[in-house]
C-alpha cells in the first residue's frame, strides 16, 4: 500500500488534528524507499505541524508514529497525563522532543528484552487516562468495549470518538483515491 493512503487510514485522525498522535507498523517490504518517503513527507508537511517519526525499526518493519506537535504536546503536559509519566521515569520538565526519544528507548528496550509493550504508549495516543490505567491495573477484565483501545469507563463517549475517528479515515481515503496528497489536504493556506 503505497505510504500516503497508508497514513490516511491508519494515521487520519492525528493527520485531520482530531487526535494527539497514531501509531502504526509499515512492512518494509511494501517499499523500499520509505525511510525517504517519509523524510519527503515530513519536509511538506512539518511547517504545519505535521510530523511522522519512525518510533522503532527491525529488518522487517517500521512502527511510525505521525502527530500534530501542538495537539501532543498540551495533551502529554496536561496535568494527569503528565503526572502519569513521571510516574513511569519520563522526565519532570517537560520536552516534547525528550519525551518522544524515552519512549522510542523504551520501545527499543522492549523489543530487546522481550517485555511487554510499554503502556503509557496510550498517553502518547491520546487515550483517556482512566483507560490507561484500567489496561494497566485490569488487562482484557472489565473492559466495556473494544475500538481504538481498550474501554474501561465513559463507554458512549469512547464510542462517539471511535465513530469520529472511522469517519475522518473515510474522508481521508476518499480523498487520496481520488488522486490528492496529503501535502494537497494539509498544507494549503
Amino acid at each position: 500500500m503505497p505510504i500516503e493512503k497508508f497514513l490516511a487510514y491508519h494515521c487520519g485522525p492525528a493527520l485531520a488534528g482530531i487526535k494527539p498522535a497514531n501509531i502504526a507498523s509499515y512492512r518494509r517490504s511494501e517499499d523500499p524507499g520509505l525511510v525517504r518517503e517519509i523524510d519527503i513527507l515530513n519536509s511538506k508537511l512539518n511547517g504545519r505541524g505535521i510530523y511522522i517519526e519512525i518510533l522503532c525499526e527491525c529488518s522487517e518493519r517500521l512502527l511510525i508514529m505521525t502527530y500534530r506537535s501542538e495537539k501532543l504536546r498540551e495533551y502529554l503536559s496536561g496535568a494527569g497525563i503528565n503526572d502519569f509519566l513521571i510516574s513511569c521515569g519520563y522526565p519532570e520538565n517537560f520536552s516534547l522532543r525528550g519525551y518522544i526519544d524515552v519512549l522510542k528507548s523504551r520501545i527499543r528496550a522492549q523489543r530487546m528484552s522481550g517485555d511487554e509493550f510499554p503502556h503509557e504508549i496510550g498517553a502518547f495516543l491520546g487515550y483517556p487516562i482512566h483507560d490507561i490505567y484500567g489496561f494497566i491495573n485490569h488487562k482484557h477484565t472489565g473492559c466495556l468495549m473494544t475500538g481504538e483501545w481498550k474501554v474501561y469507563a465513559e463507554a458512549e463517549q469512547a464510542a462517539r470518538l471511535f465513530h469520529r475517528y472511522k469517519s475522518c479515515r473515510s474522508a481521508l481515503l476518499k480523498h487520496i483515491n481520488a488522486g490528492k496528497t496529503l501535502e494537497q489536504l494539509f498544507c494549503t493556506a
